[in-house]
C-alpha cells in the first residue's frame, strides 16, 4: 500500500537543462527589437476614416455644450433657490 515517491534521476537532470536553455526574463531587448515592436503594434491600429473622425468630434463638441447647458442651468435654480431662501430669513 505504501506509494512510490521517489522520482526518476533523469527527470531532475532533464528539468534542469531545461531551465537553463531559456533565455533570462531579465535580459533587456535591444534599441533595434524595441523599435521593431513598436512598428508591429502601430499596424495593428485601425485609424478612423475622415467621416468618422468628424462625426465623433462634433459628437463631442455637442455633448460637453449640452452638459455645459445643463450645468449652467442647475446654477442658476440653485442659486435662485439659495438667495430665496435667503431673503425669507432675513
Amino acid at each position: 500500500m505504501q506509494e512510490n515517491n521517489a522520482t526518476n534521476p533523469s527527470e531532475k537532470n532533464e528539468s534542469k537543462k531545461e531551465k537553463k536553455q531559456k533565455p533570462k526574463k531579465n535580459a533587456k531587448p535591444g534599441f533595434s527589437e524595441t523599435v521593431a515592436d513598436y512598428k508591429a503594434e502601430f499596424k495593428k491600429i485601425v485609424w478612423p476614416t475622415k467621416q468618422e473622425l468628424a462625426k465623433r468630434t462634433v459628437t463631442v463638441i455637442l455633448t460637453s455644450l449640452l452638459v455645459g447647458v445643463i450645468i449652467t442651468c442647475m446654477d442658476f435654480v440653485y442659486s435662485g433657490g439659495y438667495d430665496w431662501i435667503l431673503s425669507l430669513l432675513g
